[in-house]
C-alpha cells in the first residue's frame, strides 16, 4: 500500500512539473507565430536583416532579424511600416518592395495603385517617403527591380500590362530619378505549353517578379509565371550576356514549384550574405486548399556546375521566419 501512495505521489509531481513547464513555455508559443508577407525581400545592413513585403492596406510592413529565423518589429518603425500610405502617391494595392542602400541613403521601389513607385529614407525601417508623389511612369505597372551593373549602370526591370503581364526592362538616369522608355525592351512573355503556362486554375498569362544578379559574368534573370493563385506558380530563370538581353531560358525551368510540400511557391527575391552565404525568399499559399494568408518561406540557393554550364540550385532546406516580441 506505502508503494503505490509512493507511485502516485511521484507522478502527482511530475504532472505538476509538466504543468509547471508548460505554462512557462506556452507565453512564448504564443507570442511566436509565423511570418505571412508575400512578394518577400530581404536587405542585409551592418549586422542586421530587414525582410519587407505585401501585407498591410497602409503601406509596405518591415521586420528585423539577426538569424533569419526569428523576427521582430524594429522599435522606430510607426505601426511597423517602413512605409506608411500617406507618405506616397496611391491609395491602395502597396505590393513587392525592395530596399537598396545608395551611399547613405536608402530607397525603396514598390507598387501603389498599380503603379511604379520611389521613395528614400535615412534608415532600413523608415520612414520612406516620396520627395514628390507621383509615380516614375504614367502607365501601369507593378513588381519593380533595379539592378545596377559592375559599371555603375542602372537599369529597372518590371512588369507591364500587355495583354499579360511582361517583363520589360529600360536603362535608368544615373541618379535613379528616370526611366528611358525610348530603350525599353520586352523580355519575357510566357511561352504557352510549358511549366509557365499551366492547366491549374487560375490559368493566366502572367511573367512577373524579376530579378537579377551577376555570376561570373553572366546574367541570371529570376522570375516567376502562372497566376498567384495557381498552385502551379513557380520560379525559374534565363541567362545573357547583357542587362538587356537576348535572354535563353534554362532548360530546366523550373527550379521552384510546389517546393518541400508548399504550393503556389514564388515571387522571390535572392539574398546574397556578406558571409557568403545565398538565400532565396518567397511566398507560398497558406495550405493545400487555401491560398491566403501567404506565407513566407527562405531556402539556401546556390550556383552549381553542371556539364557545360553554371545553374542556379535551390535547396529543399526551408526556413519559416517567426515573428516574436521585440527584446
Amino acid at each position: 500500500m506505502k508503494s503505490i501512495k509512493l507511485l502516485l505521489a511521484v507522478v502527482c509531481i511530475c504532472l505538476g512539473w509538466t504543468a509547471v513547464q508548460a505554462q512557462n513555455k506556452a507565453p512564448n508559443k504564443a507570442q511566436n507565430k509565423e511570418m505571412f508577407l508575400a512578394d518577400p525581400f530581404i536587405l542585409e545592413d551592418n549586422g542586421m536583416y530587414y525582410i519587407y513585403g505585401t501585407g498591410s492596406p497602409n503601406g509596405i510592413p518591415v521586420y528585423e532579424s539577426k538569424d533569419l529565423k526569428h523576427w521582430s518589429v524594429p522599435k522606430g518603425a510607426k505601426n511597423g511600416l517602413a512605409l506608411h500610405k500617406d507618405d506616397t502617391w496611391g491609395d491602395n494595392k502597396f505590393w513587392a518592395p525592395e530596399v537598396y542602400k545608395i551611399g547613405d541613403k536608402y530607397i525603396m521601389t514598390y507598387s501603389a495603385s498599380e503603379h511604379i513607385m520611389y521613395a528614400e529614407s535615412d534608415s532600413p525601417i523608415g520612414p520612406f517617403k516620396q520627395r514628390v508623389q507621383r509615380p516614375y511612369l504614367d502607365e501601369r505597372g507593378i513588381d519593380s527591380h533595379i539592378f545596377r551593373d559592375d559599371d555603375g549602370k542602372a537599369y529597372m526591370f518590371w512588369v507591364r500590362f500587355l495583354k499579360g503581364n511582361v517583363i520589360c526592362v529600360a536603362p535608368m538616369s544615373s541618379d535613379l530619378s528616370q526611366i528611358n522608355l525610348d530603350k525599353v525592351k520586352r523580355l519575357i512573355d510566357v511561352q504557352d505549353g510549358t511549366w509557365e503556362r499551366t492547366s491549374s486554375e487560375p490559368v493566366a498569362r502572367v511573367a512577373e517578379g524579376p530579378m537579377v544578379i551577376k555570376h561570373d559574368g553572366l546574367y541570371y534573370l529570376t522570375y516567376s509565371c502562372n497566376h498567384f493563385q495557381s498552385k502551379d506558380y513557380a520560379v525559374g530563370y534565363a541567362v545573357s550576356d547583357s542587362p538587356m538581353g537576348e535572354w535563353k531560358r534554362y532548360e530546366g525551368n523550373p527550379i521552384l514549384r510546389a517546393h518541400s510540400g508548399y504550393y503556389g511557391t514564388g515571387h522571390h527575391a535572392l539574398l546574397q550574405t556578406s558571409s557568403g552565404k545565398m538565400y532565396i525568399v518567397y511566398h507560398a499559399h497558406n495550405s493545400a486548399t487555401k491560398v491566403a494568408p501567404r506565407r513566407t518561406l527562405i531556402s539556401p540557393i546556390k550556383f552549381k556546375k553542371k556539364g557545360g554550364e553554371t545553374i542556379l540550385k535551390v535547396s529543399k532546406k526551408v526556413i519559416v521566419p517567426v515573428i516574436v516580441p521585440a527584446s
